[in-house]
């Protein structure tokens, strides 16, 4: 409840660090991404209904925007799925850049 009473109503910032180590060039490739995060002007009878699906409470932000905590994601600004908990398209292109991971053409 708390968590979330102090994340209502402003923007926050959830970073990821990531390393990547390529061993055949003995190379690695380490980054923090940052994305800004405005949860809505919850009420506290909102909060209570999102505790009692018992979603936020194995979340380090204490809500899931890819679950029911959605509702209360008003916007986003960088990487959507750093937020959900891993950076995707940031680390794809460190593994493309690398020949790691081949582009898929259709």
């Amino acid at each position: 409840m708390e968590m979330l009473k102090a994340l209502r109503g402003k923007w926050h910032k959830v970073y990821t660090a990531y390393c990547i180590l390529n061993t055949s060039k003995n190379v690695s490739f380490q980054d923090v991404v940052e994305t800004k995060v405005f949860i809505k002007d919850l009420t506290d009878e909102e909060i209570r209904r999102y505790i009692n699906t018992s979603e936020p409470f194995d979340k380090a932000g204490s809500y899931a925007v890819q679950g029911k905590g959605g509702f209360m994601v008003k916007e986003i600004k960088g990487s959507y799925s750093n937020v959900v908990g891993l950076p995707i398209c940031e680390i794809a292109e460190v593994l493309l850049s690398q020949g790691i991971l081949r582009e898929q053409h259709r």
